[in-house]
């Protein structure tokens, strides 16, 4: 008796509620016909009312053209790019659109659509029933470091509308912003060809140029490689209310996206000047202190070759292949099953580290267990001196695992296990903390 009760009362309220509804829908049409243009379209700016407009098909401006003022909006990215998008017909409440220019067929054209264009139709027309594009390709010829298309969000970027004309800067983790012309562009931070970041290339007019591997690229052109094939990974970036917004993969600040984790380093100010530094910014090695410095770029340009820095590697390799059992491990007797060694250019010794609830021990590797290893793996002749080290995970649950690393990345793993760790051992976490890191060295790597 009782469901009974609760299906009938339940029946009621939504009778009331159609009927409310009616009523709220009627009041509403009753004050827009005693409203002017004017008035009807200053209150349409209002998210909220124009929601309500939308609702009873009431909004001043039709379906066609609100579509055709959100690809206004776009145009420019898309032009930034050497592109453009046009408004081919409506079809039952569906957009359909025709990429032209460098987006046709081009690796590109998948992120500049469902990404840039939709978040601008979204915006202005909620109504709209789907979109048919003609020029979307799957990304092609792209850094080896895109792991397939995820999930985005958009996210504000602080401070980019002040990158000067001709300015190229790592805003963020593994997001280059630069100003060509006037226009914004937004790429990740690496180059197509080479580990190396794109930050640290030289920008001349619309072409950047790696300066480690000399490759040139692009920008405008959807960071198309001159005399090659390649192409950088291209970021949607939209400006609008005095805003510059990016999309990114949501969760990708975990590991190298915007967000970060508690283990990078945040905005603060460069350690040998009084620059600011952003949440993505250079690092030095102190030689004899042993400690990475932050620094900006112009230090990081001036001071690299001083004495008692050395810059931190560009490269991250993923061993496949590297030999080393376990008798030889036991050899090295590290208290952990994780550790990084690297070549001091000081001394030419070998040293070993490896994290701890204290931050980082560091010890000195016999000359013949190393010289032992490196017979086995001959890789480990071209280790550079200072700025690289080689990491050893014998902690994963699937075998160990071995990667040469930039220092900096070293000792970002040393910070997030300290502000981690728990007890005696570290804790249950501990493992968890290493895979993560690992998982996201292994997106970043070049197989070697």
């Amino acid at each position: 008796m009782a469901a009974e009760t609760e299906t009938v009362s339940a029946q009621e309220l939504s009778e009331r509620l159609d009927q409310l509804l009616e009523m709220y829908g009627d009041g509403v049409s009753r004050i827009h016909a005693v409203l002017d243009e004017r008035q009807r379209a200053l209150l349409a700016a209002d998210p909220v009312v124009a929601s309500i407009f939308l609702m009873h098909d009431l909004y001043p401006v039709g379906l066609e053209q609100r579509v055709l003022e959100a690809l206004e909006e776009v145009r420019p990215y898309l032009e930034s790019h050497d592109g453009n998008v046009e408004l081919l017909g409506l079809d039952d409440g569906v957009a359909r659109l025709r990429l032209t220019g460098s987006c046709h067929g081009c690796g590109a054209s998948l992120a500049t659509l469902e990404l840039a264009i939709e978040e601008a139709l979204q915006a202005a027309a909620p109504d709209l029933a789907g979109i048919d594009v003609d020029g979307v390709a799957p990304p092609a010829h792209l850094s080896a470091r895109s792991a397939g298309v995820q999930e985005t969000e958009w996210v504000v970027l602080e401070g980019a509308g002040e990158i000067p004309r001709g300015g190229h800067v790592a805003r963020s983790p593994n997001l280059m912003v630069a100003n060509v012309a006037g226009t914004l562009l937004a790429y990740r931070d690496w180059c197509a060809g080479c580990p190396a970041p794109l930050s640290g290339g030289m920008l001349l007019g619309g072409t950047l140029t790696c300066t480690a591997c000399g490759r040139a690229y692009d920008l405008p052109r959807a960071g198309r490689q001159r005399d090659g094939d390649l192409q950088l990974e291209p970021v949607p970036l939209l400006r609008g209310g005095g805003e510059v917004k990016v999309a990114v993969a949501i969760g990708d600040g975990d590991e190298g996206g915007l967000g970060g984790d508690e283990s990078t380093h945040g905005s603060g100010h460069c350690e040998l000047c009084p620059i600011g530094l952003g949440d993505n910014h250079r690092h030095l090695l102190h030689l004899t202190e042993r400690r990475i410095v932050c620094v900006c770029e112009t230090c990081w340009s001036m001071r690299s070759g001083d004495a008692e820095f050395r810059p931190t590697g560009g490269r991250t390799l993923w061993l496949e292949d590297f030999q080393l059992d376990d008798e030889a491990w036991s050899s090295f007797q590290i208290p952990i099953g994780l550790a990084f060694m690297l070549r001091s250019g000081l001394t030419d010794d070998v040293v070993v580290l490896y994290p701890s609830a204290a931050g980082v021990t560091e010890s000195q590797l016999d000359t013949l267990a190393w010289a032992r290893m490196s017979a086995d793996n001959a890789i480990l002749d071209r280790l550079e001196p200072d700025a690289e080290a080689l990491i050893v995970n014998r902690l994963a649950a699937g075998g160990p695992q071995y990667v040469i690393a930039p220092l900096d990345e070293c000792y970002r793993l040393v910070g997030t296990i300290k502000s981690r760790w728990s007890g005696i051992n570290g804790g249950p976490q501990l493992r968890a903390t290493v895979d993560e890191f690992f998982a996201g060295l292994q997106r970043r790597a070049v197989a070697a």
